[in-house]
């Protein structure tokens, strides 16, 4: 191989490579070990081992928090990604205002999290807020709930603003790829007499399959790390019943001051994004070229 290729080679990498390690690899490293000592602030570092792995295992809170990430990600996966691909190819074949409708659904992915949690605390409030107003308006006053302090629907309340909000990213990148498929595909099924519906599962997920894939990935192994919209809403609460783990992580490392047992959970969920990715890769991609 040519010696100036090489050079520009490493030259070109070498700064993402510098980039990822500092800010990825270092930390990730530094988080497996402190999970290993029963660090705590004004405390000298002591290495326990797996202590912290033991207890954690054997605390509810963790189970609790554990339920209601996963709950998440299942939400996530089913309503995200295939609510992004449906509204995608929906605004794939309009016409009229096709660039104000990409803007509309991409708008929410722009704001802030924890701006989207208290727009729905606002929404969400059980004396003043506009849902129980409009369910009472309409007839519908049983359906009225202390929205953030019911432990049988907080977690739901929780939940659907994650939901709503990056279901327009979804769209955005599914949009991107039904663009790339060759109009003349969906042109001779027309011909054909395929009605749209027809060409949206013959056509348009065979071929964005790939796609699929990786944005179930992404919204998976995101939504295991969330935190933002649970703590603008209710701060995990009543208890833990509406945290995930970034909560309980912060609750633990930082209110209490447990550095350890903290980066005990975040190696846990760096696990499960890990089997998630590779277990989904192979039994999804394993047969795409």
């Amino acid at each position: 191989m040519d010696k100036g290729k090489v050079r520009f080679a490493v030259m070109f990498l070498t700064p993402a490579f510098l980039l990822y390690s500092v800010f990825i690899i270092l930390p990730m490293l530094a988080s497996v070990y402190i999970s290993l000592t029963d660090w705590r602030v004004g405390r000298t570092i002591n290495f326990i081992g797996l202590g912290n792995f033991i207890e954690l295992f054997g605390d509810s809170d963790y189970w609790t928090v554990l339920k209601n990430s996963f709950t998440l990600v299942i939400a996530t996966v089913v309503f995200q990604v295939s609510l992004g691909l449906i509204f995608a190819y929906m605004l794939f074949w309009t016409i009229r205002g096709f660039r104000f409708f990409r803007s509309v659904f991409f708008m929410p992915v722009v704001v802030a999290p924890i701006a989207i949690g208290v727009l729905f605390s606002i929404l969400y409030n059980g004396d003043i807020g506009p849902i129980n107003k409009l369910l009472g308006d309409v007839g519908l006053s049983w359906l009225e709930r202390n929205w953030m302090s019911d432990r049988n629907v907080v977690l739901y309340s929780v939940i659907f603003p994650s939901v709503w909000q990056y279901i327009g990213l979804y769209v955005v990148i599914f949009l991107a790829g039904l663009r790339g498929i060759p109009r003349e595909y969906f042109d001779s099924a027309s011909i054909d007499g395929a009605s749209r519906v027809r060409m949206f599962f013959s056509i348009a997920i065979p071929l964005l399959r790939e796609i699929i894939v990786l944005c179930v990935i992404l919204a998976a192994t995101g939504s295991i790390r969330a935190f933002d919209h649970s703590w603008a809403l209710t701060k995990g609460g009543p208890g833990l019943a509406s945290a995930y783990f970034a909560t309980l992580v912060y609750k633990r490392a930082f209110l209490e001051s447990r550095f350890g047992y903290g980066s005990a959970i975040t190696v846990t969920v760096l696990v499960y994004s890990l089997i998630f990715t590779v277990l989904f890769r192979r039994l999804f991609i394993k047969d795409i070229k």
